[in-house]
């Protein structure tokens, strides 16, 4: 940005990518029956260092890539990385990105998620399968909140926030680096309806 006095330079944004899949639609009716099987068959492996409450199988032997229901969501997730990767400059003719692990995230009323990042990872992401009114909303995190004087500011804006709301929909997917802190809001679904996101991350 450019006034008569000189250049504003944007040196080192915080880089997220929201994409609507189109044939998300598609996708989600065949995980559907792959969820409700894991749901079955896996406990939740929620690791005890998380804060927090969710049905997860982050911990759980194996990857979503394993199972057949979720083989076009990977296909889409990794087309979507390398597009991401592309859009970051990152090299991956020289070091293609590898897919190392998906898992699934169910959240209930109350149930939420404290800020963190994806350590060894390149690139990270969510896609929704299901996010019904009152989900709770993602949260990007601002890298230097923590380590600077946060002095008072007029207004608010994406110079000077501290983190940034992005409201879940069926079908979306984020992609960030995988050092960026995220977190989730707590949930204010209804009636047992559920948020349900399929969590992933790539290497180099």
């Amino acid at each position: 940005m450019s006034d008569n006095k000189g250049d504003t330079l944007l040196y080192f944004p915080t880089v997220v990518r929201e994409v609507k899949i189109a044939n998300a639609a598609e996708i989600n009716s065949q995980i559907e029956a792959g969820i409700d099987k894991i749901r079955e068959t896996e406990p939740n492996t929620l690791p005890e260092a998380w804060s927090c409450e969710l049905y997860t199988t982050i911990g759980a032997p194996g990857t979503l890539k394993d199972h057949e229901e979720f083989k076009p969501l990977c296909d889409v997730i990794v087309e979507e990385a390398n597009a991401f990767a592309g859009i970051l400059d990152l090299d991956v003719k020289f070091r293609p990105l590898i897919f190392t692990e998906c898992w699934l995230n169910i959240y209930g009323e109350g149930h939420a998620q404290e800020v963190h990042t994806h350590a060894n990872c390149v690139i990270s992401g969510i896609y929704y399968a299901k996010a019904p009114e009152g989900s709770g909303d993602l949260l990007i995190h601002s890298p230097y909140n923590d380590t600077m004087l946060d002095p008072p500011h007029a207004r608010v804006n994406g110079f000077n926030m501290k983190m940034i709301p992005i409201k879940p929909e069926e079908g979306k997917m984020i992609l960030f680096r995988s050092y960026v802190k995220h977190s989730v809001k707590p949930s204010k679904c209804k009636d047992g309806e559920e948020r349900i996101s399929i969590a992933f991350n790539l290497t180099m």
